[in-house]
């Protein structure tokens, strides 16, 4: 049997209502997603400025008037708004064909950008997906809304850069999200979870007939969870803690094997389907890494494009988030460190929240994450690769209540201390932000009381915990408060991407030789690579280049010129921000009025050329 030690929720007497609740309102959506505790996050004042200045370019606003009003649409209204996008007037929008699902849906995908001489394809790329965890609808409202503001100003942006949307990037697992079915993220594979030879045929169930399927705790000696100081919350059993309880989905044993939900919907979470670290998860991240077919296309996506940034849009901690998917491995390299940081920096100013520095995608859930696609996404494609949760507890007390701290939360039990008989643990850290958020914001509201039901076979079991939508996606009336700022975020990333010019400190002639001395400035805010970043074969890169990193100079001869010294293509070291490349110095015998061109590339950016007439 396998509990789910991601859920939030415990035992309380009574849940309160508060009179805040009335100057907010209450949400009148629902969404029975998958109820994952978040991790411990850390709020602490913005950072200051960094040294260096920011980017200067104007911010588009957070919500265009072009954009429809924040809702959580089904996959027949995100296909509508991306055809509109490509037929309207003047579009620069383009369809990117993917495969269908597994389950058969077809997942709307678009590429876009300002105006400008170099193809779509071949441009510095931002890739930009909504929900590929399965559950995140406010991560693909978030990608909707972004590529809505940044249209309506594309002119603004540069043109040197492609965006790539897919806004449903789990469409199987997303739409069993919206529609009720859906729990933990899993696209649609039907499954023989306990090799009973049938499938899916243990399921959670709505016990006690309230149309929500919540969580379930079983009284067991052996369990892992006991009630914390706040009665609503668990916390880890330590030794002689009682009562202990087995954590999991509300459901009975439908197939009376003596146990509960072990055969639910199966499918793979697409999220973890990659293969950093595959196989060190908890079974739902598919029989092979990249085996599912929509995971395999966003892979073959990202390799076919100069994609310098890839922002997965999903979550419920509202920070930015590095990869990092399993605690015991760091996966970020030192001399990347930088990079992460500076990436954190602009979500800051961009959205106005508070957060720590940095927090590796592990931390930020809370949970291992093995075979993340964010960590594949990095340590592979090389990319700058962001988990950013629009949605988390911090958001719509910053943003509705101001002068209302987080201390000031109607709940705040005793610190409680793990272990010692009669005394209840502490809150986790996390759960903490989530109750006060609870309280101060929504009265109590959104927590279902622990109450008892019948399991059959004489036996009962409690049902209660969060509401669907209470903590995985934001309500409806807070999705404009989740989307601030994010489409002024992914715009600060495209000014601040490296960009490539050609120094000519020396051509000289004497006679017919040729003395060609170059380098390349990265004018650009971002490096012109990660440690992690591969030269590829892209189009108009320079041909039967090696070099696995850092940038490229390639001296072009024409037709009856000998280079008698130095490497017709010289590769370089990635190149920071606002520096210098060393030198390269070629010496060529050509014909006086004979006309030579340098070029000179990078993994992430547009090549460039420029002629030379010694």
């Amino acid at each position: 049997m396998k509990s789910t030690k991601d859920m939030a929720g415990a035992a309380r007497a009574s849940v309160r209502a508060w009179s805040v609740v009335l100057a907010v309102g209450l949400c009148a959506a629902q969404d029975p997603a998958t109820l994952q505790t978040p991790p411990a996050e850390t709020v602490v004042p913005a950072p200051s400025a960094p040294a260096t200045p920011e980017p200067v370019t104007p911010a588009p606003s957070a919500v265009a008037s072009t954009a429809p009003a924040p809702a959580y649409r089904d996959l027949d209204a995100v296909r509508a708004l991306v055809q509109s996008w490509v037929d309207a007037p003047d579009s620069i929008a383009e369809f990117v064909v993917l495969p269908p699902s597994r389950g058969g849906r077809a997942i709307p995908a678009v590429q876009w950008g300002a105006p400008g001489p170099v193809p779509l394809a071949e441009r510095m790329t931002i890739c930009l997906f909504g929900g590929l965890d399965g559950v995140s609808l406010a991560g693909s409202e978030a990608v909707l809304e972004i590529t809505s503001s940044l249209l309506a100003r594309v002119q603004e942006l540069p043109p040197d850069v492609a965006f790539v949307s897919v806004p449903w990037a789990s469409p199987d697992a997303l739409a069993a999200t919206l529609d009720g079915t859906g729990v933990d993220g899993r696209n649609a594979l039907p499954t023989d979870d306990d090799g009973d030879r049938v499938i899916d045929e243990d399921g959670p169930d709505d016990l006690d007939g309230d149309g929500l399927v919540l969580d379930l705790l079983i009284a067991d000696p052996a369990g892992s969870w006991t009630r914390s100081v706040d009665e609503r919350f668990l916390a880890r059993a330590n030794e002689g803690d009682t009562p202990r309880y087995t954590w999991m989905r509300e459901g009975k044993d439908d197939d009376h094997d003596f146990a509960f939900n072990e055969d639910g919907r199966g499918g793979t979470n697409l999220d973890v389907n990659f293969p950093i670290g595959w196989g060190d998860g908890l079974g739902d991240e598919g029989d092979l890494p990249l085996d599912d077919p929509t995971a395999r296309a966003l892979a073959d996506l990202v390799l076919s494009r100069r994609a310098a940034c890839v922002l997965l849009f999903q979550g419920n901690h509202g920070a930015v988030a590095i990869p990092g998917g399993r605690s015991a491995v760091k996966l970020v390299t030192p001399g990347d460190a930088s990079v992460f940081e500076r990436a954190t920096r602009l979500f800051v100013q961009a959205t106005g929240r508070s957060q720590a520095a940095m927090m590796t995608l592990a931390e930020a859930r809370g949970c291992e994450r093995a075979g993340a696609a964010l960590d594949w996404l990095y340590a592979v494609q090389g990319a700058l690769a962001l988990e950013v949760a629009a949605w988390g507890p911090a958001i719509e007390a910053t943003a509705e209540t101001k002068g209302v701290a987080l201390t000031d939360a109607l709940f705040a039990g005793p610190p409680g201390r793990d272990g010692p008989l009669g005394r209840a643990p502490s809150v986790g850290a996390q759960d903490l932000l989530w109750s006060r958020w609870l309280d101060n914001m929504r009265g109590g509201i959104g927590f279902v009381d622990w109450h008892p039901v019948e399991l059959g076979d004489g036996r009962q079991g409690l049902v209660g915990g969060w509401q669907p939508l209470s903590r995985i996606n934001p309500p409806v009336t807070c999705l404009p408060l989740a989307l601030n700022g994010l489409s002024s975020y992914v715009a600060r990333l495209a000014t601040s991407l490296p960009r490539l010019e050609i120094r000519l400190p020396q051509v000289k002639r004497a006679g017919e030789l040729c003395t060609i001395e170059a380098g390349l400035d990265n004018t650009g805010a971002l490096p012109t690579g990660l440690s992690t970043t591969l030269t590829r074969a892209l189009p108009n890169s320079i041909a039967g280049s090696k070099s696995t990193s850092g940038a490229m100079l390639e001296l072009v001869l024409p037709e009856g010129a000998r280079l008698i010294a130095g490497s017709q293509v010289v590769s370089l070291a990635p190149i920071a921000p606002g520096a210098s490349s060393e030198r390269v110095t070629w010496l060529v015998l050509a014909a006086p009025g004979s006309v030579l061109t340098v070029r000179g590339t990078a993994p992430w950016t547009v090549p460039v050329a420029r002629e030379v007439k010694p």
